[in-house]
């Protein structure tokens, strides 16, 4: 198809849209918007200057009109060409008046005729005498408003005469004041083309100031752009949405729960998690988060500008630890983001690292006591001592024995049997005297097996950092079950809980230690928490050391005969008072 077809002129122009969005696709956003406005700017400016020149030349023109009409009118009034139309050569007196009045006036031509049209006067004197209605040269056909004022009608209008295309302004000529007559008409005409060449000398005058307001323009678009593009950090649109896909695929998939506000405190994010933590509903962005939580602390960090970190608070009934922190933009406090997690969530994955951390202990523990005794085996076998690494060996395995022949014999609890096995071996590769009161006893936990454990691992971890640098390096283990509770007791040969701190001593991040062994102020936490969820207590106070003592209600769980297992807990609860006292009385002598 060729260009030249209407189709073809179509597909050439959509050609060119495509060209041009492929040109402005390469651009960066800042040249795109500089681009554009540079294009607004232009387009408006051509658009005022074409309006302004159009609305000049029609005011030219109108005024122009309006002069030749006031001076065509004062023509016709003059007496002395209504006194030549009684004279026998009327052109005689007319022609050199309308010639006079034309140079002062500065018109083109000043033609007056009578009645008949014939003319009497006429800037081409070989015109005069002759009639309208005749075709003159370079004139063309008489307009029919050349009749009008010989009806009585004045009027302005644009014509093409001898002399060229003209504001004419025609008026008729009455014989006396009162009108009676019409005796001729008063034709005043000024050429188009020097209004039209006055007008164009003034254009570059008008051409200079558009061309000023096209760089006024541009500067400011320049200008902008430049802002647009520091506002944006210098990111065009496609990274921005990548920004923000990335934003929001990281916000919904974290664990933790995420609240923003601005400066004015209202919500800005929320995202799933914190929705799922403190039950809140969709749409709540924008509503002042003192309304939607009241005890979110973030209109305390607008306050202060200071963040806070791993705070336990209850929101929405859970005990959630929250971290806030205010957010600056160029030193400019501008809002704050807050942090939630479940602090059970945080106790279990402290549990679990507590554990993972005393299972590593216990085995490098374990390998170092063996690796010292191999070492001493070898050196007895090298020197011949058979007899002696024999010796050597047997003693060992019975100590080792005897942690795991006799725990189990007063302790049903197979987890906590290892716990204490194991611990027995990070205590003795630390220097440490650990042992286990000879008056434990204790049956099936009913399901409390991990949370003795943990509590039990912890408090002892606890004992063992207290007794580290003392004299004396004692800790004891006591376990036992009266009543239907459990009893675990541990105590250590340390310097004791200050009494000021016994109250602060189970607090989330409190510690009376440093940090040599790591992060601090989670174990007793833990251990508070653990005890306090199952509905039982923990307690602290000083007796030669520390001493603390948690307290567990059993479950009650029916045994194969159909008795409740805390009945016969109860039972084996006598045995043991009766045991106590009788090693009490031992002890005495008596």
């Amino acid at each position: 198809m060729k260009p030249g077809t209407p189709l073809g002129i179509e597909r050439v122009s959509r050609l060119h849209c495509v060209a041009a969005m492929l040109v402005l696709g390469r651009l960066t956003l800042a040249r795109k918007v500089l681009l554009i406005q540079v294009g607004i700017v232009l387009l408006v400016a051509g658009l005022i200057s074409a309006t302004v020149v159009s609305v000049l030349a029609r005011l030219v023109e109108e005024q122009a009109g309006e002069r030749a009409l006031g001076i065509a009118q004062a023509v016709s009034l003059m007496p002395a060409i209504l006194e030549a139309f009684g004279e026998p050569d009327p052109p005689a007196t007319i022609q050199p008046l309308a010639e006079a009045v034309k140079q002062a006036a500065g018109l083109s031509f000043v033609v007056v005729s009578n009645r008949d049209m014939i003319r009497y006067s006429h800037p081409n004197p070989e015109l005069i005498g002759r009639s309208l209605k005749d075709p003159p040269p370079l004139e063309g056909a008489i307009p029919e408003d050349d009749q009008r004022p010989l009806n009585g009608e004045s009027l302005v209008v644009q014509e093409d005469g001898s002399l060229g295309r003209s504001i004419r302004a025609k008026v008729p000529i009455y014989s006396d004041p009162s009108h009676a007559s019409v005796i001729g008409a008063v034709s005043v005409g000024i050429l188009v083309a020097p209004l039209q060449d006055r007008l164009a000398a003034r254009l570059p005058e008008l051409a200079g100031s558009t061309l000023l307001a096209l760089l006024l323009g541009s500067g400011v678009s320049f200008l902008l752009s430049r802002h647009i593009k520091g506002q944006m950090l210098g990111l065009e649109p496609a990274e921005i949405a990548a920004l923000f896909e990335q934003r929001e695929a990281m916000l919904h998939g974290i664990r933790e729960g995420v609240v923003a506000v601005d400066r004015a405190g209202q919500i800005t994010v929320v995202n799933d998690e914190a929705r799922r933590l403190l039950g809140l509903p969709q749409g709540i962005e924008g509503w002042p988060v003192r309304e939607v939580i009241p005890d979110s602390g973030l209109p305390r960090v607008l306050r202060s500008g200071k963040a806070e970190a791993d705070q336990s608070t209850q929101l929405n009934g859970r005990a959630i630890v929250v971290s806030r922190i205010p957010v600056r933009i160029r030193d400019r406090l501008v809002g704050a983001i807050a942090t939630f997690r479940d602090q059970t969530e945080l106790e279990e994955l402290a549990r679990e690292l507590q554990g993972a951390r005393s299972y590593a202990d216990t085995l490098r523990a374990q390998s170092h006591e063996f690796v010292n005794k191999l070492h001493t085996i070898a050196g007895m076998l090298e020197l011949g001592w058979h007899d002696q690494a024999v010796a050597f060996i047997t003693q060992a395995t019975r100590e080792q024995q005897q942690w795991i022949d006799d725990l189990p014999a007063r302790i049903a609890d197979p987890r906590l049997v290892a716990l204490l096995v194991g611990k027995a071996s990070v205590a003795s590769e630390r220097g440490i005297t650990f042992s286990v009161s000879s008056r434990s006893r204790l049956g099936p936990t009913n399901g409390l097996s991990e949370v003795l454990a943990t509590v039990t691992g912890n408090l002892i971890e606890n004992a063992f950092d207290a007794v580290e640098g003392q004299p004396r390096r004692e800790v004891t283990v006591s376990l036992g079950e009266r009543d239907g509770e459990i009893r675990a007791e541990v105590r250590d040969s340390g310097p004791g809980v200050p009494r000021p701190l016994i109250g602060r001593i189970f607090e989330t991040g409190f510690s009376t230690k440093g940090t040599r062994h790591g992060p601090r102020g989670l174990g007793l936490a833990l251990v508070k928490r653990l005890v306090t969820q199952h509905g039982g207590e923990v307690s602290v106070r000083n007796d030669g050391g520390a001493v603390f003592t948690v307290r567990l209600r059993k479950k009650v769980a029916k045994d194969a005969s159909g008795f409740s297992r805390e009945t016969t807990a109860t039972a084996r609860d006598a045995d043991l008072r009766a045991d106590d006292e009788l090693e009490a009385r031992i002890a005495k002598g008596g």
